[in-house]
Formats: C-alpha cells, sequence, structure tokens
C-alpha cells in the first residue's frame, strides 16, 4: 500500500505532461490573466466598486485555471491506471492487495501531488493579481475552504479517470484509451467555457455538472462570497445544494469503480498500440 503511494506521488509530479498542461500552460495564462487582461477589466470598472469586483473576477479566473489544471492532471491519472490494468486483476486476486488498500493508496498519492500543485498554483495566482501595477492586493478570502474544494476535486477527478478506464476494460475497447483518456479535459474545457462565456445554459447544470460545481466552490474559497449562477449573471446558487451534489458524485464514482474492479479481468493494453 504505501509503495502504491509513493509511487503514485512521484508519478504525478514527475510526469511531463502534468509539468506542461497542468503547472505550466496554467502559469502562463495566469500571467495572461494578471497583467493583460486583469488591468483592462479595471479600467471599465468605477473605482468605489474596483476592490471588490477585482477580487471577483481573481476568483473566477483562478476556479477557472484550477478547474483546467485538475482536468489535466485527470488525462495523466487516466494513463497511468490503463497501463496498471495489465496486472491488476492478478494483483487483486492473488495478493495481499485489497480493492479498498489500492484505492486508499492511489487517491492518496494523486491527492498528496495534486496539492501541492494546486496550492503552487493559488500562490502564484495570488502573487500575480496583487503585484501587476493596479496597487490591489488578492488573496484567497477563505484559504481553509480552498484546501478541502482541491481534495475534493482531485478525489472526482480521480475516481473519473478510473471509471473511465475500467469501463473501456469491462467493453473490451482499448484501442480507444487515446479518445476517453482526454475525456476529461474536454469536459474542462467546455464547462469552463460554459461558466466564463455563457449565459443560456440551464441553471440547473450548476447543480448537477461536477465540472461547475468545482468552479463554484473554488470561486466560494478565494472571492469568500456566495457564487453567481456563472459570470455573466449576479443571481447566486445555493451553496448547501453545490457541496452536497459533489460529493455525491464523487462518491458514486467510487463505488462505481469499487464495483468494476471486482470483476475486472485481464486485458491486452497492446491493443491500444494498434491505432
Amino acid at each position: 500500500m504505501k509503495r502504491v503511494l509513493i509511487y503514485t506521488t512521484k508519478r504525478i509530479l514527475k510526469s511531463p505532461s502534468v509539468i506542461g498542461w497542468g503547472i505550466l500552460f496554467i502559469l502562463f495564462w495566469g500571467f495572461i490573466g494578471a497583467y493583460i487582461f486583469a488591468p483592462s477589466f479595471a479600467k471599465e470598472i468605477p473605482s468605489e466598486y474596483l476592490n471588490t469586483s477585482y477580487q471577483s473576477y481573481t476568483a473566477a479566473y483562478y476556479a477557472d485555471l484550477i478547474i483546467l489544471s485538475l482536468s489535466s492532471i485527470a488525462v495523466s491519472i487516466s494513463f497511468m491506471i490503463f497501463y496498471q490494468t495489465g496486472t491488476l486483476p492478478y494483483l487483486l486476486r492473488y495478493s495481499k492487495m485489497k480493492i479498498s488498500s489500492y484505492l486508499i493508496s492511489i487517491y492518496s498519492g494523486i491527492m498528496i501531488a495534486v496539492l501541492i500543485i494546486g496550492l503552487l498554483i493559488t500562490f502564484s495566482i495570488s502573487i500575480m493579481f496583487s503585484n501587476n501595477g493596479l496597487g490591489i492586493s488578492t488573496y484567497p478570502s477563505k484559504p481553509y475552504i480552498i484546501i478541502p474544494v482541491i481534495v475534493l476535486g482531485t478525489l472526482f477527478f480521480t475516481s473519473f479517470s478510473i471509471f473511465l478506464v475500467l469501463i473501456q476494460v469491462k467493453l473490451g475497447t482499448m484501442k480507444l484509451q487515446n479518445l476517453f483518456g482526454y475525456i476529461p479535459l474536454i469536459l474542462g474545457f467546455l464547462f469552463y467555457s460554459l461558466y466564463t462565456f455563457s449565459t443560456n445554459y440551464p441553471q440547473i447544470l450548476d447543480y448537477i455538472s461536477p465540472y461547475l460545481l468545482i468552479i463554484l466552490l473554488l470561486y466560494y474559497g478565494y472571492s469568500g462570497g456566495i457564487p453567481p449562477v456563472n459570470i455573466q449573471n449576479s443571481d447566486t446558487v445555493s451553496l448547501s445544494t453545490v457541496v452536497l451534489s459533489s460529493l455525491v458524485w464523487t462518491i458514486a464514482f467510487t463505488v462505481i469503480d469499487m464495483i468494476l474492479l471486482r470483476k475486472i479481468q485481464f486485458v491486452d493494453i497492446e491493443e491500444a498500440r494498434q491505432l
């Protein structure tokens, strides 16, 4: 169990795709947002509302970046789990490793790695948006909320990535890993764009989309205010419903993962190379 945890943590932190897309790409857009977009935004806001509006703007930008980072990391998680499926049936049947121990080790290892990455991004975004020449300091209003939300987001994306891999194993569609593996990232861009730029989507999505749920909770942790239904709408969401729904998604995928792991059969992962 300990070995799986350490291996998982190192694998995520050393992954070139995580470093490139999950960290550096996100920090690049953080730099663009702080030094190019934010000054333009500030010019359009009356001075008496600037501090409050700027905190909300930064919170929304931060939430978008974190969800994209988590989505990028989820791709690496998916491929990591995919390449373990060749040995998992034997490991779970003929070793002392139990399904619960395996999932706890994977979840814990990924959580440690993503917390490090998430806190790095949080610190960097705060510094950039507070030192861009506007003279406004903007830091997370509720850091004690942000950390649990990053943990919750990590657990969801881990359970979701494992689910996508196990579905492929169950259906015998290993050749589609290059498609299935990127589903978390595709959805990340979709829902980030939906929340940031659209005003026409049904508001019920704020309560049933796990991506929007995490964005809303991150916004709350950074700004300290009840999040709006979207950036273009000042109506606020029900925070308790958002928290409950996000927990339900994570628990549901975890339970499904445990069921699928009990029935996992050997498959030839080399089929994924035969495209």
